[in-house]
């Protein structure tokens, strides 16, 4: 896998490492939860194999689909050396502060350490976690060798991997270092102009910024340290389309991992759907759809089915719905938070690599989601919401590293600078936040603990899992919660 390849600026020979095994690293994080859900609900031997075997094919199928490029060693190390870092200050491993969300994370990752695989909570309507788990159940499997500590390193190293992963191949959509780390940067702090919102609505300045409004688009900084599993389902989304778009990869390899993500973000997978169908649409107008590009994510939907019927159960009460969003805060939503973006975009579209139907679904996306409502927060629009900032982000680090040929064109530029440079403000806040607030305590309580009586977001009745997913003889689990879930107080801002 190493080779001798020539540095893209300097012309000296540098040893490099082909995109594949990264594809192949990624992918193999991806995939694995789904078998391990498996195992988690009770499935035998045969189920086991079969997925493990499908999930194997379209894993080999979508990184042969990938036209390799080598990314230099010393790059990848530094991704990486980011990748981990961002990943530590962001609560994991526990050695820097963790937002409140992983006060239920950190516990859901407990009860999967503790507790015997299939398992319920006992009671008069036993309730089994049914939540996107993709992120725990591989550290869950290492903390029961190794407790609860080694369950939450593994969780570290893995989340730290596959953003590792995902920062490296995005790397080879850009041919100059200088466009490459534009992008690093825009990539890791792209924000809408949450400060300028938080001064009109009166929110402290000293605290989480981004909820100035009813709705939110998150900073990729705050997608990462409140919701990594969300983040990294639509990154990798996100990637793979571009990706495609730029001829690096075929349509069978956008495609087939893209229900892998469902178990780690459905609504990150839902944002995702517009860019996929323009992807298929457009290899069947140049005549180029091939069998295996229908086959492979065919089998990838048949091997996530008990993943997506799992995360199904039970979610009636969650529901969609207009969101109560009245028009004037919506216009000043977006106006903050991506319209700047949007417009330098469309103004500079001639010279674009990534195209103006690219910027449409973008744009399309950006502009309608806060609209819609799933369950009783803006999470759809948080969430789905992520395939299109990330693409916005690779969109504008292109921007940025074009020369401006006219004036029109370096006015835009410095309009699309200038926003970014205040949105700057909400990750350099949570990094603040991250490097200033004592380290969380260790969870002693069960999620129920955490949370009484559970939400529906996170557990479901035991009996409203379809019959062919649900276990037959769980273990039936009467948690024995501390009166106090943490030694001391968790640390808020």
């Amino acid at each position: 896998m190493l080779k001798q390849v020539q540095h893209d600026e300097a012309g000296t020979e540098v040893l490099a490492l082909s995109t594949r095994p990264l594809l192949t690293l990624g992918l193999i994080l991806l995939a694995l939860p789904q078998l391990l859900l498996l195992r988690f609900l009770g499935f035998g031997l045969p189920a086991q194999a079969f997925a493990a075997a499908a999930l194997t094919l379209v894993t080999a199928g979508s990184v042969r689909a990938l036209a390799p490029a080598a990314i230099p060693l010393r790059r990848l190390a530094l991704l990486g050396a980011v990748a981990l870092t961002l990943c530590l200050l962001g609560g994991e491993g526990r050695l820097f502060y963790a937002n409140p969300d992983w006060q239920v994370r950190d516990a859901v990752l407990r009860d999967l350490v503790t507790y015997p695989w299939p398992w319920a909570y006992a009671g008069p309507e036993p309730l089994v976690l049914r939540l996107p788990s993709a992120m725990y159940l591989l550290p869950a499997l290492v903390g029961k060798a190794g407790g609860f500590h080694a369950a939450e390193i593994a969780l570290l190293i893995q989340n730290a991997a596959l953003l590792t992963a995902l920062l490296a191949l995005g790397s080879t959509l850009f041919a100059t270092r200088r466009a490459r780390e534009l992008a690093a940067v825009i990539a890791i702090g792209l924000s809408g102009m949450d400060l300028i919102g938080a001064a009109i609505a009166g929110v402290r300045l000293s605290g989480h910024l981004e909820w100035w409004t009813i709705t939110q688009y998150s900073s990729h900084l705050t997608m990462l340290f409140w919701v990594p599993q969300h983040g990294l389902a639509g990154w990798t989304a996100a990637l793979l389309y571009l990706l495609w778009h730029q001829r690096r990869i075929a349509l069978v390899g956008a495609l087939a991992p893209l229900p892998l993500l469902a178990l780690w973000s459905p609504l990150a997978l839902i944002g995702v759907l517009p860019f996929a169908a323009h992807a298929g649409i457009a290899t069947l107008a140049r005549r180029g759809l091939r069998p295996i590009d229908i086959a492979l994510p065919a089998l990838a939907c048949a091997v996530a089915l008990p993943g997506l019927l799992y995360l199904a159960a039970g979610s009636s009460s969650v529901g969609s719905r207009p969101a109560p969003l009245p028009f004037a805060v919506w216009a000043l939503f977006v106006g903050l938070e991506v319209l700047p973006f949007l417009l330098a975009l469309g103004a500079t579209r001639a010279g674009m690599r990534f195209g103006g139907i690219t910027l449409a679904l973008v744009a399309a996306t950006l502009l309608v989601v806060p609209f819609i409502q799933i369950g009783q927060s803006a999470d759809f629009a948080m969430r789905a919401s992520m395939p299109a900032l990330a693409i916005l982000a690779v969109m504008l680090a292109d921007l940025l590293a074009r020369n401006g040929a006219t004036r029109e064109y370096r006015l835009w530029q410095g309009i699309a600078a200038f926003a970014l440079a205040i949105g700057f403000v909400t990750p350099l806040n949570e990094l603040r936040r991250a490097l200033t607030f004592p380290t969380a305590p260790p969870p002693l309580c069960s999620y129920l603990g955490v949370v009484p009586g559970g939400a529906d977001t996170y557990v479901a009745p035991l009996a409203r899992l379809p019959d062919w997913i649900r276990p037959t003889a769980p273990a039936m689990i009467v948690p024995h919660d501390p009166p106090r879930c943490w030694a001391r107080d968790w640390p808020t801002p």
